[in-house]
């Protein structure tokens, strides 16, 4: 009997064990009771993401409008118009993200200084979305306009995108070391 209650109790000790080792922890993951306050809580890089997520878009919409001046024998205006159109909206939300980003940051000068570079990138890229918008609203559209137009925006794209992942990783380090957007790390305390 003594040895069966010191197996079993054994067995016991072993199996929570296994359960405590092999089960996910979530406590580990969870942010500390101060997140909320901080502003932290939800806020994440969620409007930097969608932000970077429309950049890819529109570049994606250059470079198809690019490829489609290039390789088509006719282009339809219609499709040109909606490309474009597509190509605008995402320029359009591109902005209107980062306008968020410039909200949750405004104490923090040098994402704002990152900032001004990406919108002086989106600046030029969207005065060459309205020359080639203006000319998909031509009966007949010029593929070398398109083509032009669309190797400068996405010239532009690419480096706003660029500027966009380099802050991206400044947020990171930062969010790792401890910093929030309007206080310095404890850990420097």
């Amino acid at each position: 009997m003594y040895y069966e209650r010191k197996m079993l109790v054994s067995l016991c000790v072993v199996i929570a064990a296994m359960v405590a080792i092999s089960s996910p922890s979530t406590v580990l993951a969870q942010r500390d009771a101060g997140a909320k306050a901080r502003g932290e809580f939800g806020k994440g890089f969620w409007s930097n993401q969608r932000a970077s997520r429309k950049m890819r878009h529109a570049r994606d919409y250059s470079r198809g409008f690019y490829r489609y001046s290039r390789d088509a024998r006719t282009i339809q205006p219609s499709v040109a118009k909606s490309e474009s159109d597509e190509l605008g909206r995402n320029i359009d939300a591109t902005r209107k993200e980062l306008a968020t980003v410039r909200e949750e940051y405004a104490a923090d000068k040098e994402v704002l200084a990152g900032l001004k570079v990406i919108e002086d990138h989106l600046a030029k890229a969207t005065a060459q979305y309205k020359t080639l918008h203006a000319e998909c609203q031509k009966g007949t559209v010029d593929g070398i306009v398109g083509m032009k137009c669309c190797n400068v925006i996405t010239k532009e794209l690419e480096k706003a995108m660029a500027e966009h992942a380099a802050m991206m990783r400044k947020l990171e380090i930062k969010a790792g070391s401890g910093k929030t957007k309007d206080k310095p790390s404890p850990k420097s305390e």
